[in-house]
């Protein structure tokens, strides 16, 4: 039985107070569902680019952003899926925030994941062989647990997820993302997979409700201090305590710079517009979706040409949408 080892510190508890004092602030903002909606988009791109970029992807967050308005770029296909396969993914868990985490959901956001990227019998299976961690100079660095011990381990770990209802999100979201990594059961994938479950899991205790925050950000800016925090923890025969410290200071600078970001956006951008219920219907597709033609929209809100034409005209007057292409190949997307 998995049985996490860790001490709820002063430390801790401070960013926690800190935590709720700055998401406070941000809930008073009242903001509109516009911003709203530019914030997620905004997200998505740094999550996308930020967790990939952890594991070599070469893609800039510019690059990231085009794919993201279905603009093609040209780069090395393989870090084009991996962006893509992320994108998908990410958009599946804001998608099924209350979907229980287990197995066959790990699973299925694993095969998201690789799709096109490992060969079949790889995708959304576990590993048949012994895999390693490897440095940056090829040295191996961490041996995880064998291959017929991976399903128990998963198992065990998210069996205490599952019970653990009154363990804070942070913690619980924090050791589920050291654990994974621990454990290592996919031959590929398992960084990016454990990232983005683990804010899954905040989703889905309410944290971060409004999916504004990219927590890969923060691990992403000091990559060396993400994987020597995660080795610490090893170090310390799996004492939880400072990764989960860590964690917590991520979050916090992550609402931090959020905050900074919306007090830029509500002061600069003035929209003069209400939004109607079928419009913001159009701002959650182009959210989901990144970019959508007329078509592709109608056929969602079931409209036809001339309606959606309606919708969106005033949307991007506002400068909330933009549009790429002309006549039928005309794209729409969310301003940046």
């Amino acid at each position: 039985m998995f049985r996490p080892d860790y001490r709820i510190t002063e430390h801790f508890l401070g960013f926690v107070e800190k935590i709720a004092s700055i998401s406070a602030k941000i809930e008073a903002k009242n903001l509109r569902f516009t911003l709203i909606a530019k914030l997620q988009a905004e997200a998505l791109e740094r999550n996308a680019h930020s967790s990939t970029s952890i594991e070599g992807n070469l893609l800039s967050l510019a690059q990231v952003s085009a794919l993201n308005h279905n603009q093609d770029v040209f780069v090395d296909s393989k870090h084009k899926q991996e962006v893509l396969n992320y994108f998908k993914a990410l958009r599946w868990i804001i998608r099924n925030p209350n979907r229980r985490m287990i197995k066959d959901n790990l699973l299925k956001l694993h095969a998201i994941i690789v799709n096109g990227l490992l060969p079949q019998e790889k995708v959304g299976k576990f590993k048949k062989r012994q895999n390693f961690v490897i440095d940056g100079n090829k040295i191996v660095v961490y041996t995880p647990p064998a291959p017929k011990d991976c399903s128990r381990l998963i198992s065990e770990l998210l069996e205490w997820i599952n019970r653990s209802s009154k363990v804070h999100p942070i913690i619980l979201s924090a050791i589920f993302h050291h654990q994974f990594v621990t454990v290592h059961p996919f031959s590929d994938g398992n960084g990016r997979l454990a990232r983005a479950a683990s804010q899954w899991l905040l989703y889905q205790r309410d944290f971060d409700h409004h999916h504004i925050f990219s927590l890969d950000d923060f691990y992403a800016q000091n990559r060396q201090k993400y994987y020597s925090k995660i080795q610490q923890a090893r170090d310390l025969d799996y004492d939880f305590t400072y990764w989960i410290e860590y964690v917590a200071q991520g979050i916090l600078e992550t609402l931090q710079n959020i905050y900074s970001r919306i007090n830029k956006l509500v002061y600069s951008r003035g929209e003069k517009i209400v939004i109607t219920p079928k419009q913001e219907e159009v701002i959650n597709l182009l959210n989901m979706h990144g970019a959508l033609g007329s078509s592709e929209l109608g056929r969602s809100l079931k409209i036809n040409r001339s309606r959606v034409n309606q919708l969106i005209v005033p949307l991007i007057e506002a400068g909330i949408v933009e549009r790429q292409g002309k006549a039928r190949a005309t794209k729409y997307y969310l301003g940046k």
